[in-house]
């Protein structure tokens, strides 16, 4: 039987502001249910500091450790990385890019991950590169790097992966599950959200994050299937990340 696994959602925000949505989930095997712990919340990072992983979860549940020895995956909404020819160009390599037909197929702006979305869910993910999310992704990639130095965590695809790890951290999309921003997710990933939580804010999307998380810890949840990396594509996503997302249908 799959052990209890612990799913925390967190929807990144910039670096001010309080847009942090935190959510936490766990499956408990024995049920064969997915149960909220605490309450989704919206919460800052701290003045003159960064977020430490115990501060994310006691803003929603104060009895559970960061040190918990359950397994425990993050699903992150912001990109853990950046597109391998824009690192290549601010490190001075020359690297040659021609003006593309669409945006999305511009290398500098959008990664592996992002054209493979926009190809299979017709979906157009945002650039840390030309868009505003960047600051979410400062945001996103040092507190990761953080929590891997210090609480042991691996930050999937970039890491060699075992088959023990039980501190993972993955990037994750809440938008591909909604018609729009305020809308509610669809239907067959609705009903395993808290009843109290509204649609359109931050705490939403990270019970939606949650979710992505449980679905990648868990072999036998009742969500749908996460698509991983294709292997022919195992040293690009190594560099600039992977966004798991739920395959199609």
């Amino acid at each position: 039987m799959t052990p209890k696994v612990i799913g925390i959602g967190w929807d990144v925000g910039g670096w001010m502001g309080s847009n942090h949505g935190v959510a936490i989930c766990e499956w408990d095997p024995a049920k064969q249910t997915i149960e909220w712990k605490g309450a989704p919340t919206e919460i800052s990072i701290p003045n003159s500091g960064r977020l430490s992983l115990q501060q994310l979860i006691s803003s929603v549940d104060d009895t559970l450790n960061s040190d918990d020895d359950r397994r425990m995956i993050i699903g992150v909404d912001a990109p853990l990385g950046y597109p391998k020819a824009f690192i290549q160009l601010i490190n001075g390599e020359i690297n040659p890019v021609d003006k593309p037909e669409k945006e999305i197929q511009n290398p500098l702006a959008y990664r592996y991950t992002d054209r493979a979305i926009y190809e299979i869910l017709g979906k157009k993910p945002l650039s840390a590169v030309f868009d505003r999310i960047g600051n979410n992704t400062t945001v996103a990639m040092s507190h990761a790097k953080l929590w891997e130095k210090r609480d042991g965590f691996k930050i999937y695809p970039m890491a060699k992966q075992g088959k023990e790890d039980k501190k993972i951290i993955i990037e994750v999309y809440p938008a591909l599950l909604k018609a729009s921003k305020k809308s509610e997710a669809h239907t067959n990933i609705r009903q395993y959200l808290p009843t109290n939580i509204k649609p359109g804010t931050d705490a939403y999307d990270a019970c939606i994050c949650a979710l992505y998380a449980i679905a990648f810890g868990v072999n036998d949840s009742p969500l749908p299937n996460l698509a991983h990396p294709p292997t022919h594509e195992k040293e690009t996503v190594k560099e600039e990340g992977w966004i798991y997302y739920f395959e199609k249908g």
